[in-house]
C-alpha cells in the first residue's frame, strides 16, 4: 500500500483517503452477561486458572480506524515490524504478555483440518448440542462454524441448567457436566471474539473447541503466541494494495499503538485501572479520525520524544521480562506461522539498536510446523538473542549504534509521502543577475556544496546526534534555514512547484 501512496497526486482521494474497515468483535465480550464473581466461584476459578480471564478486561468499545490504518500501511512482512522514520518497531511477545496478561510460554496450538463428522462429534461431546442440530448449523454456515449468538446461547442455557440442578439436588456429576459445558462455551466465545477474531465478525471456528476438552490443561497452551501469529497474519494481508479490511485482535493492536505512541491519538485512562490489571485495561480510546491522512503526516514527522520505546518499565513487577521474549525465530498457531525478531527492535528491550542480521537467519525459510514446535520447546535457550547480540543498555531510549539510521534509510522507505516543494517568493532581480553571471563564468557549483552541507546536517539531526533542545541542535536548525534561499532559487530554475524528494 505504501507504493501507490508515495506516488499519488496530492488530490488523489481514491488513494490517499482510503478507509480501512476493521473487523472486531471485542465489544461482544464487554456486552455478554457474565456470572457474579462473588457467588459463582465455580465458574471464575476455572476461567482464571485457564490464563484467559484477562481477555475479559482488554477490549475496546471504540476503535480509531484511521490510526490503525496508518500503521497497517507501514507494516513490512519480511521483517514483521512497522517501519517509521525513527527505525523499526514490532509487536513482541513481551508486548502481548504486558498488554493482555495471557501465557506466552507453553505448546503452540497445533490444530489441523477437521471433517464435519469430527467437528459435530466434538460439539456434541463438549457442549451437549444434538449432533443433527450441529450439522444443520454447519450446513447453514457452509463450514465448521457456529454463530456467536449460538455459542452465547449454549453458554447461558448450560449455566441455567447447572443452577437448576443445584437447586433440585441433582448429582455432583450432572452439575459438573452442565458447568463444564457452560465454561467451555464461554471460553470458546472469548477467544474467538478476541485473539481469533476473523473477518466474518459473527461466527466462531469450532476447531478451537478441542483446546477446552480438559479444562485443567487450558493454561498449557501458548495463547500469547497464537494472538500474535493471528494478528501478524492479518497485517501481512491488510498491507497489500488490493485489501481494505483488517481482522485479528484489533484491541491488541490499538493498545500497542497507544503504549508506544501515547500522544498520537485520543484516549483516557480508565478510572478503575490498577497496575495488577493487563495494561490494555488502562486505555479508553476515543473515536479519532476515520481517515489516516493526519496520522500519516504525524508519523512522517515523528520525533524521538514522541515514541516510548519501552513503555512497561513501571509494569515489570507484574510482568517481568522472561526468556521467551528474547526468542528469535518462527511462532505458529495451527497452520499459520509468523516471525518473532527481537533483534530488530532492541530499543524496546532497553538496548542500543544495531544493524540486525537478515530475517532468514533467524526464521529459516521452509521450516515445517513440527520443526517450529520442536525448536521453541526444546531449543529455546539456543534461539534466544544472546547477551553479546543485545549489546549495551541504552542511555537515551532511542540510542542506536553509529550507522544504523544510514543503513535503515538505505534498506527501507519509512516516509509515506514525499515532501512537496513549497511555493517560493519572487526572486530579487539583483540576485537573478548575480546567479546568471556566476553561471556564465563557470564559477564553482555552490549549489552542490550547499546541498552536501544540507544533507550532512539533516543526517545528523535524523540520527539523533544532536538532542532537541540543546544549543547544538538549535545551531544545526539555523544552518538549514540559512541554506533554504539558495536551494529555493535552484528549484525555481527547474520550474516552480515541481515535486522533489528530500533524500535525493
Amino acid at each position: 500500500m505504501a507504493i501507490p501512496i508515495w506516488y499519488a497526486d496530492p488530490n488523489d482521494k481514491e488513494i490517499l483517503a482510503v478507509n480501512l474497515r476493521c473487523i472486531a468483535s471485542g465489544k461482544k465480550v464487554i456486552n455478554i452477561q457474565k456470572p457474579s464473581r462473588r457467588t459463582d466461584r465455580w465458574f471464575w476459578d476455572v476461567v482464571e486458572a485457564s490464563g484467559l480471564e484477562p481477555l475479559t478486561r482488554t477490549n475496546f468499545s471504540v476503535l480509531d480506524y484511521g490510526l490503525l490504518w496508518a500503521f497497517v500501511e507501514r507494516w513490512h512482512t519480511e521483517t514483521s515490524s512497522f517501519h517509521i522514520p525513527l527505525g523499526e518497531l514490532a509487536i513482541t511477545l513481551d508486548d502481548v504478555q504486558c498488554l493482555l496478561h495471557i501465557p506466552i510460554e507453553g505448546k503452540f496450538l497445533n490444530h489441523g483440518k477437521m471433517s464435519r463428522d469430527e467437528a459435530a462429534d466434538m460439539v456434541n461431546s463438549f457442549l451437549g448440542v444434538d449432533r443433527n442440530v450441529v450439522m444443520g448449523h454447519f450446513a447453514k454456515m457452509n463450514g465448521l462454524h457456529l454463530k456467536h449468538s449460538d455459542v452465547e446461547d449454549i453458554y447461558s442455557v448450560n449455566h441455567g441448567l447447572a443452577d437448576k440442578a443445584v437447586a433440585e439436588g441433582k448429582s455432583a456429576h450432572e452439575i459438573k457436566l452442565y458447568r463444564d459445558r457452560s465454561i467451555r462455551a464461554f471460553l470458546l466465545f472469548l477467544v474467538c471474539c478476541t485473539i481469533f477474531s476473523n473477518k466474518s465478525s459473527y461466527y466462531v471456528d469450532v476447531v478451537y473447541l478441542q483446546y477446552f476438552q480438559d479444562l485443567s490443561a487450558v493454561r498449557e497452551w501458548n495463547w500469547g503466541a497464537a494472538a500474535l501469529v493471528h494478528l501478524q497474519h492479518y497485517l501481512d494481508d491488510a498491507c497489500l494494495v488490493t485489501v481494505n479490511q483488517m481482522a485479528g485482535y484489533m484491541s491488541l493492536l490499538q493498545g500497542w499503538i497507544i503504549s508506544h505512541f501515547p500522544g498520537l491519538s485520543v484516549w483516557a485512562q480508565d478510572p478503575i485501572y490498577s497496575e495488577g490489571m493487563p495494561r490494555n485495561a488502562k486505555f479508553v480510546p476515543g473515536a479519532g479520525h476515520r481517515e489516516p491522512s493526519s496520522y500519516r503526516n504525524s508519523l512522517d514527522n515523528i520525533q524521538t520524544y514522541d515514541c516510548v520505546f519501552s513503555p512497561y518499565d513501571d509494569h515489570r513487577h507484574v510482568r517481568p521480562l522472561i526468556n521467551s521474549c528474547w526468542f528469535s525465530g518462527w511462532l505458529r498457531c495451527g497452520n499459520l506461522k509468523a516471525k518473532h525478531l527481537p533483534e530488530r527492535v532492541l530499543r524496546q528491550f532497553k538496548h542500543v539498536q544495531g544493524i540486525p542480521r537478515k530475517p532468514d537467519l533467524s526464521a529459516t525459510p521452509g521450516m515445517s510446523l513440527c520443526e517450529i514446535d520442536r525448536v521453541f520447546m526444546e531449543e529455546l535457550d539456543l534461539r534466544m538473542i544472546a547477551e553479546e547480540m543485545r549489546g549495551q543498555a541504552v542511555v537515551s531510549a532511542w540510542d542506536h549504534e553509529p550507522g544504523y539510521m544510514t543503513w535503515f534509510y538505505k534498506v527501507s522507505h519509512p516516509v509515506m509521502r514525499p515532501v512537496q516543494a513549497p511555493a517560493s517568493p519572487p526572486r530579487p532581480p539583483n540576485l537573478e543577475v548575480l546567479i546568471e553571471a556566476a553561471e556564465a563564468r563557470n564559477d564553482p557549483n555552490m549549489l552542490q556544496v550547499c546541498r552536501g552541507v544540507r544533507d550532512e546536517v539533516e543526517r545528523s539531526l535524523r540520527e539523533g546526534e544532536a538532542v532537541e533542545g540543546t544549543p547544538v541542535h538549535g545551531t544545526l536548525r539555523r544552518i538549514l534555514n540559512l541554506l533554504n534561499p539558495v536551494l529555493t532559487c535552484r528549484r525555481l530554475k527547474r520550474g516552480r512547484g515541481r515535486r522533489y524528494n528530500t533524500r535525493e
